[in-house]
């Protein structure tokens, strides 16, 4: 259901911005002439519910924009869940989700010189997740905090991802963008195993769902 009203927007945000131009103002991916080029550099935060849990991590993107309408680049996304008790290994243990991944970045831009316009980034890759200890610190003033053990795992695996979503971006300087996005996370070849017992850590589409963003971009546009 989730996907289906994300390519509903997708759809929307597409229709809505060829009815706003007028012919004069049509800019087309694959121009006569000399084409215009770009850049930009972009950090994001990122949250998301995968399994009844919360999600936290971040990104980095980059890449070259021709026409202000097409942007090809490259991305890299790291991730993490809250700790989490697992019965099934011990009462007396947390663990947590933890990955990254990174790979191709399409980001077709629409309408790119009004203050407030649509992206749609398609993200296309491969990474690696685990699933990892995570265990109790206590400093001198009797406050604890939880240190995820990446050395210290039951299982991990690599990974392709495909991510298609939808940005609304903000114009707020010359070379300066605020936007917030929404993506459809699908998750490739996830397996994960407990050691004790060969038994199935999380379902193979346990982490497909939707990720929110807030992120800042800087570059020539």
């Amino acid at each position: 259901m989730k996907i289906k009203l994300l390519f509903t927007a997708l759809l929307t945000a597409v229709s809505v911005s060829l009815f706003a131009q007028d012919d004069s103002q049509v800019r087309t991916i694959f121009t006569r002439g000399e084409a215009k080029w770009g850049g930009e550099f972009s950090f994001y935060g990122s949250g998301a519910s995968f399994d009844d849990r919360f999600f936290g991590g971040g990104g980095f993107e980059c890449g070259a924009i021709r026409n202000q309408s097409l942007e090809l680049g490259l991305f890299i996304k790291g991730f993490g869940s809250e700790p989490f008790t697992d019965y099934k290994i011990t009462p007396d243990e947390k663990f947590f989700f933890g990955g990254g991944y990174g790979g191709l970045l399409i980001k077709p831009i629409i309408m790119s010189n009004a203050p407030v316009h649509f992206a749609i980034p398609i993200r296309v890759g491969g990474g690696a997740i685990g699933y990892y200890s995570s265990e109790y610190i206590w400093d001198d003033d009797c406050h604890h905090h939880h240190n995820n053990r990446f050395d210290d795992y039951e299982d991990e695996t690599g990974v392709f991802i495909f991510e298609p979503g939808v940005n609304l971006e903000f114009n707020m300087l010359r070379h300066f963008r605020m936007w917030i996005g929404a993506s459809y996370r699908m998750v490739g070849s996830l397996n994960l195993d407990y050691r004790y017992n060969g038994g199935q850590i999380i379902d193979k589409s346990g982490l497909d769902g939707m990720t929110y963003q807030v992120g800042f971009s800087f570059g020539i546009f």
